[in-house]
């Protein structure tokens, strides 16, 4: 199985384009989504909790590092130990999940830098805001982070292993996060990163706000007998599994992930023929591709459901990416689409 298929998902780096997400989505689809769009990215972008009366440096910080091994399909647990000598005051988050995060619960004057995809609107719910605030990095660009004389990066699972061991050289204080993709997982990563650089109240009070608005979302849900079945179909005929961001999104919204359903953990690659065997109820394909052509013109594929049905669906990558607290976007935006038909 190809790795940088699996990394696509989270990750992939597609050319910058001048639209915002928001107009960007709008060119795809024109269903209204449960929850107001603007005003879900602006409660999620900026949240402020109680702080703590008293806040101790250095501190020691326990926590259970996970990340999945791709070879095995399955995830893999160690518990670690970082001790912060003091207050990191000049943060660079190196991937767009973090940033997205730390947009949130941490004082922006303390994030100093970004990586390109963070600015990049098809990738990034913040990249108009990243691009504002300047010092846009590659990822891969260690000398010039370094540069920027930061005490504290946030690296994840696919960050570089060169990016990381440049960053140990040159003795710039670094943390992993490890993998996370799922809500849940996405939930425990806010409050540890709120942990790490002292904000613990934002962070609080962001995963509260979190399941307030999936109980906000799903209270606006029509109701159903079966829960319909979704199939995301990447290019290359990759499908998300049981471990994805996109598993959680459709929870979030009572539908059925159809891979997950069918035993695919992480990613998996099927052909038309499993795609008409799984017959989901509805296909959700990347925007700017040409998948949505590609399968409504497959002979084979006329008899599935969804093809059928005229539920086959192109969404902006940006929502089909996200590992942060917009994953609330994500469901809401694809809510508003496969629920269109049942209003």
């Amino acid at each position: 199985m190809s790795y940088h298929r699996i990394l696509s998902g989270i990750v992939l780096c597609c050319c910058l384009i001048a639209c915002t997400a928001f107009s960007y989505a709008g060119s795809f689809q024109q269903a209204v989504p449960p929850l107001d769009m603007e005003r879900l990215r602006n409660d999620l972008s900026l949240v402020r909790g109680t702080a703590k009366t008293k806040t101790t440096w250095p501190r020691e910080i326990r926590y259970s590092f996970t990340v999945y091994d791709f070879k095995t399909d399955r995830f893999l647990q160690e518990a670690k130990t970082l001790t912060l000598k003091k207050k990191p005051l000049r943060i660079i988050p190196h991937a767009v999940g973090i940033a997205e995060i730390l947009w949130s619960i941490c004082p922006r004057e303390r994030l100093i830098a970004f990586n390109d995809l963070s600015a990049d609107p098809d990738s990034s719910f913040i990249a108009d805001r990243v691009r504002e605030q300047g010092r846009i990095f590659k990822s891969k660009q260690t000398e010039l982070v370094i540069g920027y004389q930061p005490d504290l990066v946030f690296t994840v699972f696919y960050s570089s292993a060169d990016f990381k061991e440049k960053l140990k050289q040159a003795k710039i204080p670094s943390f992993d996060l490890g993998y996370f993709g799922t809500i849940e997982s996405v939930k425990e990563q806010i409050l540890l990163m709120g942990n790490i650089i002292g904000e613990e109240g934002n962070a609080s009070a962001l995963v509260r706000l979190i399941d307030r608005k999936i109980r906000e979302l799903r209270a606006k849900l029509p109701p159903r007998v079966h829960p319909l079945r979704v199939l995301y179909y990447d290019e290359g005929g990759y499908v998300p599994g049981a471990s994805s961001n996109f598993n959680s999104i459709c929870a979030i919204i009572g539908a059925v992930n159809v891979g997950a359903e069918q035993g695919v953990k992480s990613w998996s690659q099927i052909d038309y023929e499993t795609v008409l065997k799984w017959n989901p109820d509805v296909i959700i394909v990347p925007g700017r591709s040409k998948l949505k052509e590609l399968l409504l013109s497959n002979r084979m594929l006329s008899h599935a459901q969804a093809i059928k049905s005229g539920s086959i669906h192109e969404v902006p990558g940006v929502y089909l990416r996200a590992s942060s607290q917009y994953m609330l976007l994500s469901a809401d935006f694809l809510a508003g689409i496969i629920y269109r038909q049942s209003r």
